[in-house]
Formats: structure tokens, sequence, C-alpha cells
């Protein structure tokens, strides 16, 4: 779900910290930051991290304690961002986001690029017909819909896109141990 806000698996872990809570503790801390679910509800999402392996609970009665297991993924934003900074010669930011207009086939708002690192303006602001589009499709999904402005991109990137997105793929799927690294195969 596109939240300009960290999502709630972020949260969680982040106020878990590295000793970890109970339950109860949790749902205190992350209502102070106004995330109000019911306790179910957080039992559930808890149970679901840990089944994926990103927590760890220890029952210390008469309560069970979570603990971060592993790094949470990154986000697709974090993952273009880091994959377009490797690249040298182009004007990564651009590039950033023109990915990223790519994947969404959609202008792509400030909130958006600054969640992947770019903190000044690129490309060209998108026109408003396009915006209201984008807006309205993000609200029928049930995302949170940004009011600052989107841009889509001056240029075309399109071999540093693919290289990206394979660097994405080969990561995600673990499967870069399959990539032939050198081209000659054979001594003259």
């Amino acid at each position: 779900m596109f939240s300009p806000e960290k999502d709630l698996s972020r949260k969680i872990v982040e106020t878990l910290g590295k000793d970890g809570m109970s339950i109860s503790s949790l749902d205190k801390e992350l209502a102070k930051m106004g995330i109000k679910d019911h306790r179910l509800v957080l039992t559930g999402y808890l149970r679901a991290m840990t089944d994926l392996g990103y927590l760890k609970m220890r029952d210390v009665p008469p309560a069970k304690i979570y603990v971060p297991a592993k790094r949470l993924p990154d986000s697709v934003y974090e993952s273009v961002s880091k994959r377009c900074r490797t690249l040298s010669g182009v004007d990564t930011d651009e590039v950033i986001l023109y990915s990223l207009y790519k994947l969404f086939k959609r202008p792509i708002f400030e909130s958006e690029l600054r969640n992947s690192g770019v903190m000044r303006p690129v490309g060209t602001r998108a026109d408003e017909e396009a915006v209201s589009d984008t807006k309205k499709l993000l609200r029928k999904e049930g995302n949170i819909v940004p009011s600052d402005n989107a841009y889509i991109p001056s240029k075309d990137y399109p071999e540093e896109f693919g290289e990206i997105l394979a660097d994405i793929v080969l990561d995600c799927t673990d499967a870069r141990h399959l990539v032939l690294t050198t081209k000659q195969t054979k001594l003259f």
C-alpha cells in the first residue's frame, strides 16, 4: 500500500527495538504514535510477521515477547534508489523518477521521490488531468493520496531501467548465483 509515511511493519520493528516487547506494551507505544487498532488485529499482524520470519516470539508467562529476527525487505522506493545510485554517468535522481514512472505507469509524487532519496526537483511537472487520474486510482485502491506535486520524467533511460529491474528481481528471488558473470568461457 502506498503511504508517504512508514508502513506498520516498519513502525513495529522500530518500536520493538532489539530487546522486544509484549503485545500490551507494543500496543501502548503504537497508540502514542496514533496507531490505534484492536489488540486482536495487532496480535494477528505480529503472528503474520513471525510466520514470515521477521519476528521471533518468546513465551515469558503470562506474556509473549516479540523481538525482531531479521531486517525487513526494502520498499520499492528504497530498492530503486539503491540500484540507481550504483549507476555512473547519469543523473541518478532522474533515473529514479524514470524507473518509478515506468514501474507504476503514472506520475510520481514528491513524497514518493523523497522516499527514494530525491530531495530536489526533477523531471517535468505532470498535467492536472494525469494527477487527477492518479489520485482517483490511489483513492479507489484504498491508498493514502498525497497532496503534493507530481512529476513525469523529462528524459528516457530504457537501458538503465532494464538493469535496475533485473537487479531488483535477482535480489528479491535470490537468483544472483544464476547470472553469468564473465563473458569468456574458453582460453584462446
